[in-house]
């Protein structure tokens, strides 16, 4: 039996590019895509993700990115286990975790980048990056320890942010691609709120993948609720998609070549 084929948003995206590359769609698809020197090799940097880190690893990350120089010497080690968290929380408990979490909520953002302008050399602003990206870790150690607040995994690679920033100020729309089942659940409104801090003209959109998973009246309710919200979603099946796109090659193969 035969792999089956993947019908994901990536891959529609993949061959509606590799269509265009072929001169098979619009010429003018591509039109806006560049490469900029911006001062990165992004195909040299470490963009590898970090999401979770031992104690270990998360203390050598920061004393890096502080540039902190230290000797290790050998002492006597004691391992100490991790305080066990198991068991289901009470009603009382799972109520008080749920107001300390928003109380919190405003501590919960995506890291900025300083500003900066043309007259900042490559070599300041990386370090005003570092130091910054170095504050917003510890906010959030301290965050753990002092609110005894569980984070969930995060991405602590500092190159994955500078992207981000970079395709911000870059971008003229800026696109989250959510689950329409559940579109909620990986929104961010932090994001959309650094978009507009960036520039008021940047415009935010919500792609909703999945969407032929939905009826229509689910869809129309979802709509309904993010006009309120007052930003743009457009519901999207990749599933769909792929399917149209598959269509298309078998009339090409049919098609004489010129």
């Amino acid at each position: 039996m035969g792999k089956k084929k993947s019908t994901g948003l990536g891959r529609a995206l993949i061959k509606e590019r590799l269509g265009a590359a072929r001169g098979n769609r619009r010429n003018d698809t591509w039109l806006h895509t560049s490469e900029l020197n911006d001062g990165y090799d992004w195909g040299r940097l470490n963009l590898q993700s970090v999401t979770e880190q031992s104690s270990l690893d998360d203390f050598l990350a920061t004393a890096e990115l502080a540039g902190t120089e230290f000797i290790a010497e050998k002492l006597n080690v004691r391992f100490v286990p991790p305080e066990a968290r198991t068991g289901l929380l009470t009603a009382e408990e799972s109520k008080r975790l749920k107001k300390l979490h928003e109380d919190n909520r405003q501590f919960l953002r995506i890291p900025r980048r300083p500003p900066w302008d043309e007259s900042t050399s490559p070599e300041v602003l990386q370090q005003t990056e570092r130091d910054t990206f170095l504050t917003w870790r510890r906010d959030l150690a301290r965050l753990e320890e002092e609110q005894k607040l569980i984070l969930t995994p995060f991405e602590r690679n500092l190159d994955f942010w500078r992207q981000l920033w970079r395709v911000i100020e870059r971008s003229d729309v800026v696109v989250q691609i959510l689950d329409a089942r559940n579109p909620l659940l990986f929104r961010c409104p932090d994001l959309e709120k650094y978009v507009k801090e960036v520039s008021g003209q940047k415009v935010n959109m919500l792609l909703l993948n999945k969407a032929d998973l939905l009826t229509r009246e689910q869809r129309r309710t979802w709509a309904r609720y993010f006009q309120k919200e007052g930003i743009r979603a457009v519901f999207w099946s990749a599933l769909a998609e792929a399917a149209r796109l598959e269509a298309e090659e078998k009339v090409r193969t049919l098609l004489p070549l010129y």
